[in-house]
């Protein structure tokens, strides 16, 4: 007598692919209309989580769930924001964009998604999107699923800001005059924005540029607060002078970022105005750990999750 056939941990088993894809599009739908009216710069409240890069680490969501929203973002104190980056790097990208357009469907008021550089489709070409969504649906709707999850990412927002005090986005500060009105830009960001880069610089560079790192700015002897990303191949990097001026004049006091991983799966700098937080552990085979900020009355509080069980 044979026992019971088991199935991989987070596999669809022999689910309907086609049934699940034709899902995926209403729920495209769904979550395209709340997107195309919510502001580029969103206005909200502590407390709240704050999230980085996931890119497709579907297990860490799990993880994330189970230990700050268990009973479900409407039942939990905070509201949840994630800085971008869903898909991409890991294997799972098509079940953390369900998850998290299900839970913004949901919750629309709860849960809020910022856009990060992995929601163009030029990237997820080089990465492994593209292909993902090929391999579980099939060519032709694949492509259909990938397209209308493409049209969501370019209905979403860009950035946002807790307490009117914490600018929360995917990349870092741009490299704008220091007299530019910042958030009378971002709010005139086209909706929707299919390419980034040749219809708002500005948001092109929200969603890539970096913070100069003590020993690049060693390295480098223009004495500029920017200076070209030739890491990335596009973007800027930005200083802590840049930082702090870009803070004074917008009456902030701290940038949170994702973009970058970091050993600890989060990073305090530039004088501790910048924190830089990802939130997929083992990213890309590593040894990194994931983790969340806890926004929550001009603090930020620094959670390292817990993934071994």
């Amino acid at each position: 007598m044979s026992g019971p056939v088991l199935k991989d941990p987070f596999s669809w088993g022999k689910v309907d692919m086609a049934g699940m894809a034709r899902c995926l599009l209403v729920l495209c739908k769904q979550v395209y209309s709340i997107f195309i009216k919510e502001d580029r710069l969103l206005h909200l409240s502590s407390a709240c989580y704050i999230l980085g890069d996931l890119h497709g680490n579907f297990r860490d969501l799990l993880c994330f769930e189970k230990t700050f929203w268990r009973l479900g973002p409407v039942l939990t104190p905070a509201s949840l924001l994630f800085l971008g980056d869903y898909v991409d790097r890991g294997q799972e990208g098509i079940e953390v964009v369900a998850y998290l357009f299900a839970q913004k469907v949901l919750c629309p008021h709860k849960v809020y998604l910022l856009r990060g550089n992995h929601e163009l489709r030029n990237v997820q070409d080089m990465f492994q999107f593209h292909g993902e969504c090929r391999r579980k649906f099939g060519i032709d709707l694949g492509e259909q699923v990938w397209e209308e999850i493409n049209r969501c990412f370019d209905a979403m927002p860009i950035c946002a800001l807790v307490d009117n005090r914490i600018l929360c986005v995917h990349g870092g500060i741009p490299s704008l005059d220091i007299k530019s009105d910042f958030f009378k830009l971002v709010s005139q960001i086209p909706c929707p924005l299919r390419d980034p880069e040749n219809e708002s610089p500005l948001a092109w560079e929200l969603l890539w540029n970096d913070p100069l790192s003590n020993e690049m700015r060693d390295l480098d002897n223009t004495n500029n607060d920017f200076i070209l990303n030739v890491r990335r191949g596009t973007g800027y990097f930005f200083s802590s002078k840049a930082l702090n001026d870009f803070l004074y004049q917008n009456s902030l006091s701290y940038v949170v970022r994702a973009h970058e991983v970091q050993q600890q799966g989060f990073k305090v700098q530039l004088n501790g105005r910048l924190l830089t937080v990802f939130s997929s552990s083992h990213y890309c085979g590593g040894e990194n750990e994931a983790a969340t900020v806890l926004c929550d009355s001009n603090k930020l509080r620094l959670i390292r999750l817990d993934t071994s069980s």
